[in-house]
C-alpha cells in the first residue's frame, strides 16, 4: 500500500478526547517530499478502506471520526463501500474543494443520509458560508496569531458549528487559547497531548482490588514463577478466575474440559499466562479510567510487539508488548512514573525505557509515540536507517488496530453470556 495512516485524537480544553481524525502519509516523507500525492487524485478513499478493515470501535471508541476526502471522492459514490453507520462519520473536505453546484448537491444528499461535513477555514468566510447548512465543524488552517480572531469570526457567522484548531505546536499556545475569554475554539489537536486521568476520577490511594492486580503482575513477571502462587492469587478475584478458565477452555485443543485453575495454568504455560495476565489486569486497572487510556495502552502494546522483528528484537517481542501496555501505568495509578514502577516489577529494559527514557526498548516506544502523533518525517527517517518499508509499518499498525477491535468485541460478547 505504501501508505501510513493514524487515527489522531481531538480533545477539548480539559484534554478529554471528543473525536478522532485520520491522517496519512503516502510513501516515505523524506524520499518522496517533492513528489505529488497520488491520494489527491484517487477516486476511492484509503481512509474508508482502513476504517472498514479495523472497525469503527477501534478507531473512535464510539466518538466521531473525521475522514478527509477530496472533491473527486465526494462527487463519486464514496459511500458505496462504507460498512459503518453514518451517524459517527464526518467527512472533512479538502481545502481545495470548490463549492460548485455539484459539490453542494452531494453535500445535501449525504447529509440527508445521516453523514456530516467539516471544512477548512483559511481566511475566506464566504467559502465557509457556502457550505451552510451542511457543515458541523470548521477546521482552522491559519497562523497562530489569527486563531482566536478567526474563531470569533466563524462563530459569529455560524453560531452552531464547532471550531477545531489543528496542529497546535506548543502547549503554551493551547493554554493561552484555553484561558482566553474571547476564544471560540472547542476542539484541539497538538503534539503536546498526553492521555490523562480526569481530576474527578482520580483516587488518592490504591484500592485493595488494584493492589491484588499489581501483586498478580509482579508474580507472573518473575523469570520462573510458581503456578500455585499464581492460581492462589487469581482465586481472590472471581471475575479474573472465570475469565481465565474460559480462555483456557476456549483455546484448548483437548476435548476434555479443564475443570480447575491448577490444571488450566499447567495447560496454558508461563508464556501465555504472562501475556493474558498483563492484558486482563491492565484492563482491570483501567476500570476507573477513561476508555481512551485502555485503548491507547492496548493498541500501543500490540504495535510495539508487531514492530519487534523490524527493530531486530523478535526474541523479546513479549516484553515489547509489556512496554506498550505499561507506558501509561503512571496515569492509571495516578502517580509519577518512578513511583509506579516501585510497585510493579518489570524487566530492566522496560524499566529503563519507561523511567529513564533509555535503551533499545525506548527506541521502539519513541517510534510508536511519533507514529501516534503523525510525525511522518521522523517515522520516515527511522524507516530509512533501519531499512523498514512503509508497508511493514502500515501492516504493524493496522494489525494492532484489528487485534484491539477483536479484543473489545470478545469482551462485549463474553459480558453477555
Amino acid at each position: 500500500m505504501n501508505l501510513l495512516i493514524v487515527s489522531k485524537p481531538l480533545f477539548n480544553s480539559d484534554m478529554k478526547v471528543k473525536g478522532y481524525y485520520m491522517a496519512a502519509q503516502y510513501g516515505n516523507a523524506i524520499l518522496e517530499s517533492t513528489k505529488s500525492n497520488p491520494l489527491d487524485r484517487a477516486m476511492d478513499s484509503p481512509f474508508i478502506d482502513f476504517m472498514n478493515e479495523v472497525g469503527l470501535d477501534a478507531l473512535t471508541q464510539d466518538k466521531d471520526i473525521f475522514i478527509p476526502i477530496t472533491q473527486i471522492q465526494l462527487v463519486t459514490d464514496l459511500t458505496r463501500n462504507i460498512t459503518e453507520e453514518p451517524e459517527k462519520i464526518i467527512f472533512l473536505l479538502d481545502a481545495s474543494t470548490t463549492p460548485d453546484p455539484l459539490v453542494i448537491q452531494r453535500c445535501k444528499e449525504l447529509t440527508g443520509r445521516g453523514y456530516k461535513f467539516a471544512v477548512y477555514f483559511t481566511g475566506n468566510m464566504n467559502y465557509v458560508e457556502s457550505f451552510t447548512p451542511y457543515i458541523s465543524h470548521v477546521f482552522l488552517k491559519v497562523s497562530t496569531e489569527k486563531l482566536i480572531e478567526s474563531s470569533i469570526a466563524i462563530k459569529t457567522a455560524l453560531p452552531k458549528v464547532t471550531v477545531v484548531a489543528t496542529d497546535i505546536g506548543e502547549k503554551t499556545i493551547f493554554d493561552n487559547i484555553k484561558n482566553s475569554a474571547n476564544a471560540k475554539i472547542s476542539l484541539f489537536d497538538g503534539a503536546f497531548y498526553k492521555v490523562h486521568m480526569p481530576s474527578n476520577a482520580k483516587q488518592n490511594a490504591l484500592s485493595p482490588l488494584k493492589t491484588n492486580y499489581i501483586q498478580l503482575l509482579n508474580i507472573v513477571n518473575q523469570d520462573d514463577f510458581d503456578f500455585q502462587t499464581f492460581t492462589r492469587t487469581v482465586r481472590q478475584d472471581t471475575a479474573l478466575a472465570i475469565q481465565f478458565m474460559r480462555l483456557v477452555n476456549t483455546s484448548s485443543k483437548s476435548r476434555t474440559e479443564v475443570k480447575n485453575l491448577n490444571q488450566a495454568a499447567a495447560m496454558l504455560g508461563q508464556k501465555e499466562i504472562k501475556k493474558w495476565v498483563s492484558t486482563a489486569v491492565s484492563n482491570a486497572l483501567c476500570v476507573d479510567s477513561p476508555s481512551e487510556i485502555t485503548r491507547l495502552s492496548l493498541i500501543r502494546a500490540k504495535f510495539c510487539e508487531n514492530l519487534a522483528r523490524h527493530f531486530e528484537m523478535a526474541i523479546v517481542q513479549e516484553n515489547l508488548f509489556l512496554l506498550g501496555l505499561f507506558s501509561v501505568l503512571d496515569v492509571v495509578l495516578d502517580m509519577p512514573i518512578q513511583e509506579a514502577f516501585k510497585l510493579v516489577f518489570v524487566p530492566p529494559p522496560i524499566h529503563n525505557a519507561l523511567v529513564d527514557g533509555s535503551g533499545d526498548f525506548f527506541s521502539v516506544l519513541f517510534f510508536v509515540q511519533q507514529y501516534e502523533l503523525g510525525h511522518w518525517k521522523e517515522i520516515s527517517r527511522v524507516a530509512l536507517v533501519r531499512n523498514i518499508t512503509i508497508d511493514q509499518i502500515h501492516y504493524a499498525y493496522k494489525e494492532a488496530m484489528i487485534w484491539y477491535s477483536d479484543l473489545i468485541n470478545i469482551t462485549v460478547n463474553e459480558s453477555e453470556i
